[in-house]
C-alpha cells in the first residue's frame, strides 16, 4: 500500500511542476484554442475580387482580411445599438499586413500552425497591387493605406476607398424625408437626428479620404519583408515574392531621411508640426533644445510643406494640411529599420548614414520618453490614429526583442543598436511592465482581463453605466504578448521561448491569468471580437487641431494671416514651428482654453469613425496563446 506521506509528497511535486510550467490540462486546451483561431482566420481572408453593391455588398480585394469601418456612437440604449448596426468593409493595407505579420510570428515563435504560401502570397500580391506610391516615376515602396486609382479629374493617383466612396455616394439616391418622418413615427428621433448631422459632414469626410502615403503602412511592409527574409527556407515563395515587388528598399530610407520632423533647423519645409503633436511632445523638445542636441523625428505622412502646395490640387492631402508624429507609427519605423537590418533585408551601411542614424536614436528615446511619462499625460494626442497602448507597448517589444535575439545569440552589427536597445529595455522593463500589471482586472483568481474603451461607455434605460467590454478579448491579447515579447528570448537552437532569469513574479503571475482568460472567453461568443486598430485623429473634445495654440499661420503663398482666431481652412498652414518659449506657450493655452487633460474617449459624447479588424483580434490571440505555450 502507498503511504499517506508518499500520496502528499507526490501531490506536491505535481502542484510545484504546474506553477512552474502552466496546467497540462490548460496547455492542451490552449493548443485546441490555437488550431480553431487558425483555421477561423484562414476563412476570413478574400479569395477573390467581389464588386461593390452597397448598402447590401461591399467589394473585396482578394488576399484581404476583414476590416470594417465603425462610428463610435455610445451613451444611450440606441446609440449603443446603432453601433452594432454601423460597419462598411475596408480594404485598406494595414489590418492585412498586421494579420499576416503575426501569423508568420506565431508560427515561428510559437507553436501555431503554419500558414500556407499562398496565404501569404495572396497577401502580398493584395499589398503590391494598389497600394504602393504609384505617383512617383521609378520603383518604390513607399506605402499608402488605401488603394490608389487613377482620378481623371485631379490627374493622379489617389487615395480611394471604395467602399467607403460607394456608400457616401449611395447616400444621394435616397430620400431622406420619408425615411426621416418613418422615423419619427417609430419614436426613433434619436437616429433622424444622427443621420441628419452625418449627411451634414460626409463631404468633409471625402475630403479627409485623400491623404497621401504614410510612414506607418511603409513601415509595417518593411517589417513584414524583414520577417519574411528571417524565414525564407520556410517561405521561399513568398520571401522571394515580396523581394521581387520591393526591389528599390532606397526609396524607404531616402523618404524617412527627407520627410523627417526638425524642429531644430531652419528648413521651414520640415520644422512645422501639427498643433496637437507639439502640445505633448513639447517637453521632450524642450529636453533636447536644453542639451543643445538636434532633434529629427519620424513622421506619420509622406509630405511635407512644400509637397502640400502642389499635391492639394491633386488630391493628395494630409490631414489639415500639417504633418505629425504618431508615437505608433514611430514604433513601427523603428521595427521596420531594426530587423531589415538584422535579418539582411537591407546592409548595416543603412545605419552608417547619419540622418538614418539620428532618426533612428532619436526616435527611440523619444518612444522611451513618452512611455516614462505617461505619454505627456495625453495617451489621445500622442496615439494620433492607433488609440490602443496595449498595443503600442506590443509594437515596441517587437523591436526589443529582436535586438535580444541577435545581442544573446551573435552579438549586434552595429554600435547604435545597443543604444537603441539599452533605451527601449529601461523603458519597457520598468514603466510599460509596472502598468500592464497595474491594469489588470482580476476576474477571481485565476482570470485576468484587460479593457480598453469600446463599449465601456453606454448606460441602459435607467442610465445606470454598462461595461460590453467590446475590445476585452483585442486588449487582453495586446498585453500578454507586451509582457512576453519583452520578458521572454527566443532560443535558435532549441526553438522555444524562455523567461529571462530576473523576469518579476508579477509578469508571470499577471501573463498566467490573462492566458486563462483568453483561453476561456476569445471564441466562447461572450465578449465581441473588436478593437480600434485605427481611428481618425479627431475623437471629440481636446482632439482638434484648432484647440491648441500655432506659431504659424499663413496661405499656401506664405501670405501671414493675423486673425488668429478665425480658420479659413483650405489652402492655409496652421502649426507650431521649431521650439518655442514656455511662458510664451502657457499664455496660449490659457487665451484659447486649450484642454489640459485627457478623460477618456467615452466621456466625450461626440462619436468618431474607428477601424475594426475581427481578424486582428483573433490573429494577436493566436500570437499570445501559442508563444507563451512555447515558453519552455
Amino acid at each position: 500500500m502507498v503511504s499517506f506521506t508518499n500520496v502528499i509528497f507526490v501531490f506536491v511535486l505535481l502542484i510545484v511542476h504546474t506553477e512552474g510550467k502552466g496546467h497540462l490540462k490548460n496547455k492542451d486546451d490552449i493548443r485546441d484554442t490555437v488550431q480553431k483561431l487558425f483555421d477561423t482566420i484562414r476563412n476570413m481572408q478574400a479569395t477573390r475580387d467581389t464588386v461593390a453593391i452597397p448598402p447590401f455588398k461591399y467589394a473585396e480585394f482578394r488576399g484581404v482580411y476583414e476590416s470594417d469601418v465603425k462610428l463610435y456612437f455610445h451613451g444611450s440604449p440606441v446609440e449603443s445599438a446603432m453601433r452594432y448596426g454601423f460597419g462598411i468593409w475596408d480594404n485598406n493595407m494595414f489590418a492585412t499586413a498586421w494579420v499576416t505579420s503575426c501569423l508568420l510570428e506565431a508560427y515561428h515563435y510559437g507553436n501555431a500552425p503554419k500558414p500556407s504560401e499562398e496565404q501569404i502570397m495572396m497577401s502580398i500580391e493584395f499589398m503590391y497591387k494598389n497600394y504602393h506610391n504609384k505617383n512617383l516615376n521609378y520603383t518604390n515602396s513607399i506605402m499608402a493605406f488605401w488603394p490608389q486609382l487613377y482620378d481623371e479629374g485631379y490627374q493622379a493617383y489617389v487615395s480611394t476607398p471604395v467602399n467607403l466612396l460607394a456608400m457616401f455616394n449611395s447616400t444621394y439616391l435616397i430620400d431622406w424625408d420619408t425615411v426621416y418622418q418613418e422615423l419619427d413615427k417609430a419614436g426613433l428621433t434619436e437616429i433622424a437626428t444622427t443621420i441628419q448631422h452625418l449627411l451634414r459632414t460626409r463631404e468633409g469626410y471625402a475630403h479627409v479620404f485623400h491623404i497621401p502615403p504614410d510612414f506607418d503602412d511603409t513601415s509595417v511592409n518593411l517589417g513584414l519583408g524583414s520577417l519574411l527574409k528571417d524565414l525564407i527556407t520556410e517561405f521561399p515563395q513568398s520571401s522571394v515574392l515580396w523581394q521581387s515587388k520591393n526591389s528599390n528598399l532606397s526609396s524607404v530610407f531616402n523618404g524617412l531621411k527627407h520627410y523627417a520632423y526638425r524642429p531644430n533647423g531652419g528648413d521651414r519645409r520640415v520644422n512645422t508640426i501639427d498643433t496637437r503633436t507639439y502640445f505633448y511632445m513639447r517637453r521632450f523638445l524642450e529636453n533636447a533644445t536644453m542639451e543643445n542636441k538636434s532633434v529629427a523625428l519620424v513622421t506619420t505622412w509622406v509630405q511635407d510643406l512644400v509637397d502640400i502646395k502642389t499635391e492639394y490640387f491633386k488630391g493628395i492631402i494630409t490631414p489639415s494640411n500639417v504633418n505629425n508624429v504618431d508615437i505608433t507609427v514611430s514604433a513601427n519605423a523603428l521595427f521596420g529599420i531594426t530587423n531589415s537590418v538584422l535579418t539582411g533585408l537591407v546592409t548595416t551601411e543603412v545605419l552608417d548614414d547619419p540622418e538614418i542614424e539620428q532618426i533612428y536614436v532619436n526616435t527611440s528615446t523619444m518612444i522611451a520618453f513618452q512611455i516614462h511619462t505617461n505619454f505627456s499625460g495625453r495617451p489621445d494626442l500622442a496615439l494620433t490614429y492607433y488609440p490602443s497602448v496595449m498595443e503600442f507597448y506590443w509594437f515596441v517589444s517587437r523591436t526589443y526583442a529582436q535586438l535580444q535575439r541577435r545581442h544573446r545569440a551573435t552579438g549586434l552589427p552595429h554600435e547604435v543598436m545597443y543604444t537603441v536597445m539599452s533605451t527601449l529595455e529601461e523603458a519597457l522593463r520598468t514603466t510599460m511592465t509596472e502598468d500592464v500589471i497595474k491594469q489588470a482586472v482580476y476576474n477571481g483568481t485565476e482570470e485576468a482581463y484587460y479593457d480598453d474603451f469600446l463599449g465601456d461607455g453606454d448606460k441602459d434605460e435607467n442610465n445606470k453605466s454598462i461595461r460590453f467590454g467590446e475590445d476585452r478579448l483585442y486588449t487582453t491579447g495586446m498585453a500578454i504578448n507586451a509582457l512576453i515579447t519583452t520578458w521572454t528570448y527566443y532560443d535558435d537552437n532549441t526553438g522555444h521561448l524562455h523567461w529571462h532569469s530576473d523576469t518579476p513574479d508579477g509578469v508571470k503571475k499577471t501573463v498566467s491569468a490573462a492566458v486563462t482568460f483568453l483561453n476561456q472567453h476569445i471564441l466562447s461568443g461572450e465578449y465581441e471580437p473588436w478593437n480600434a486598430f485605427f481611428s481618425g485623429s479627431f475623437k471629440g473634445h481636446g482632439t482638434s487641431w484648432s484647440e491648441y495654440p500655432a506659431n504659424r499661420y499663413e496661405f499656401f503663398n506664405g501670405t501671414k494671416i493675423t486673425d488668429i482666431h478665425h480658420y479659413y481652412g483650405g489652402e492655409t498652414i496652421r502649426g507650431m514651428e521649431g521650439v518655442v518659449n514656455e511662458t510664451w506657450y502657457q499664455e496660449e493655452l490659457k487665451a484659447r482654453h486649450s484642454p489640459i487633460d485627457f478623460h477618456g474617449f467615452n466621456r466625450d459624447p461626440e462619436y468618431f469613425p474607428f477601424w475594426c479588424s475581427e481578424a486582428y483580434t483573433y490573429v494577436i490571440s493566436m500570437l499570445a496563446l501559442s508563444t507563451y505555450d512555447n515558453i519552455a
